[in-house]
């Protein structure tokens, strides 16, 4: 599978709405970290376990154009990895993203990204599977949505999402995900009875496992209390057909909830439900759906505290392993502190339950993980970071179990903003009684300014 010509479509649509002939602010910042990695089990074994240092230097940049009805963003940063013990893992990494948004025409927005990783970090991946080879991957996300704003607070969007992983282990099964949608969202009476729904579909493509196609429907009515408490209901289906011997499914997924507003910065969000899958030759599964989030952290005079809980399923098809079906439970913690002006902490502590409950044979895994970091900024643009992580998986499966110590130390340069100035052209015609004296005159500009300042607005 190769990457296709969808990201430079996109670009090329954003770049034709950033009209050089209006005002724009643009910024190019320039950054480059060093590290130094230690881990206690290199490959994440349960036994037999491999220490490891790793050496990271990586410069990167952010280059950014902003104007009145449109935007581009880019960013890229290669890193050379060299490891101590464990040489033949070397790699040069490579992170590049883009963004870019439009207003075609009022009301009307274009907005498309893409990002691209090639790594072998196990972790780097946005998938909660576990991934253990060291060998390099590579995965590409592109996405495209077209919002339009009919009300106030009525809208209709339409988008598409496209993703690939390659793996250059031959055990990591390789992936491709086509993802249409559209969304609309409804208010019957503004401020008080709306709706919202959204209907996509999936085709998975896989190298090993049967291709499928995932057709996924969500419906919910929402009535608004006061202006800053609304409840709702919903529901959700999910039809699932696989293009081969796999056994297909339907999901039936019923919840009832609220949204909060408790003050302009906290959000709360608390939703309760049932889910049933019905499946049409084995066994049936079900289960409760819990999903609680505090938009806002507790905020004290130096720090600040969240919790966030959720359970329910999850459909695991694009990551290092396509396990299916999975009813899953987790909670997270995360708390930060300011000691002094230029020292801060943080600390993160997480834990999941998954039950791939329709594969050959049962699978459970618990994994739990604790992350502690120190920052140092002696000066505004150097900043010099401690971390800490524990890391721990419990498998039904031996083979998956493993316990990782990981302590690392880095710091980085990061200059204030660096200012550029793009593309000029001027057309200027003369006419004249005097003959002498008519011309047509075309000129072109380029100018770049290389300044460690805030951005510079042109007129």
């Amino acid at each position: 599978m190769k990457p296709t010509i969808f990201s430079l479509i996109a670009i090329c649509a954003i770049l034709f709405f950033v009209s050089p002939s209006f005002g724009f602010q643009a910024t190019f910042t320039p950054c480059i970290s060093f590290s130094e990695e230690y881990t206690d089990n290199h490959y994440r074994t349960n036994n037999d376990k491999e220490h490891e240092y790793i050496t990271t230097i990586s410069p990167s940049f952010k280059a950014q154009i902003l104007e009145k009805t449109s935007g581009v963003e880019i960013f890229y940063k290669p890193s050379c990895v060299a490891y101590d013990k464990f040489d033949e893992d070397n790699i040069l990494r490579h992170s590049a993203n883009f963004s870019g948004w439009a207003e075609i025409v009022k009301n009307f927005r274009l907005d498309v990204s893409d990002s691209f990783l090639h790594t072998e970090e196990r972790d780097a991946e946005e998938n909660i599977t576990i991934r253990r080879s060291r060998e390099p991957y590579y995965t590409n996300s592109a996405s495209l949505n077209l919002t339009c704003q009919f009300g106030e607070s009525d809208s209709f969007k339409l988008g598409y999402l496209h993703t690939i992983l390659e793996n250059e282990d031959p055990d990591i099964e390789d992936n491709e995900r086509h993802n249409p949608s559209i969304a609309i969202t409804y208010w019957f009476i503004p401020r008080q009875l709306g709706f919202e729904t959204n209907i996509s579909y999936t085709r998975g493509e896989l190298e090993i496992l049967d291709d499928f196609n995932n057709w996924t429907g969500n419906v919910k009515l929402i009535k608004c209390f006061t202006r800053h408490f609304e409840g709702f209901i919903q529901y959700t289906h999910t039809y699932m057909d696989y293009q081969g011997d796999s056994e297909n499914y339907q999901i039936y997924d019923p919840a009832i909830g609220i949204d909060y507003a408790i003050d302009q910065d906290t959000h709360l969000s608390f939703s309760v439900g049932y889910f049933y899958q019905d499946r049409e030759k084995s066994e049936d599964e079900s289960g409760l759906s819990i999903n609680g989030n505090l938009g806002k952290s507790w905020t004290f005079k130096r720090g600040s505290i969240n919790f966030t809980g959720s359970s329910g399923y999850d459909e695991t098809y694009f990551g290092a392993e396509n396990l299916g079906f999975d009813i899953f439970y987790q909670a997270q913690y995360n708390a930060s502190y300011s000691f002094t002006k230029h020292i801060s902490g943080n600390i993160t502590s997480s834990y999941r339950r998954d039950n791939y409950v329709n594969l050959a044979s049962e699978r459970k895994d618990n994994t739990a993980k604790v992350a502690i970091g120190l920052t140092f900024q002696p000066l505004q643009w150097v900043f010099i970071r401690l971390n800490y992580t524990y890391q721990l998986v419990n498998s039904t499966l031996d083979e998956n179990d493993y316990v990782e110590n990981k302590g690392l130390i880095g710091i980085t340069f990061q200059p204030l903003q660096w200012v550029f100035i793009g593309l000029n052209y001027t057309y200027q015609s003369v006419d004249s009684t005097l003959d002498e004296d008519d011309y047509v005159e075309n000129k072109g500009l380029i100018s770049i300014t290389l300044s460690p300042s805030r951005p510079f607005r042109k007129k």
